[in-house]
């Protein structure tokens, strides 16, 4: 979900070749071109040449992806794991 989420969040910043676009996302180019072709299949992401944008619905689930990841991430629930932790 993370890397999914990198690979979103740089191309909504704009369009990238796909060598840019691994330097940017932190992703293997041989695993980047694999993501790619699965975001591709299901309307994440476009190819437009040499190029790839997010598509609305890559952008929806990006926003999507961020909600989940702040609130799993939120202080509160934070302390919650780790006094729950400490119980144990």
């Amino acid at each position: 979900m993370y890397v999914v989420a990198r690979i979103l969040e740089a191309l909504l910043e704009g369009e990238r070749a796909a060598w840019r676009l691994a330097a940017r996302a932190r992703v293997n180019p041989r695993r980047l071109s694999q993501y790619l072709a699965v975001m591709e299949e299901r309307g994440l992401v476009a190819r437009d040449g040499e190029y790839y944008v997010a598509t609305e619905k890559g952008a929806d689930l990006y926003h999507q992806i961020r909600e989940i990841i702040e609130q799993l991430t939120d202080a509160d629930l934070q302390d919650a794991v780790r006094r729950r932790g400490k119980k144990k």
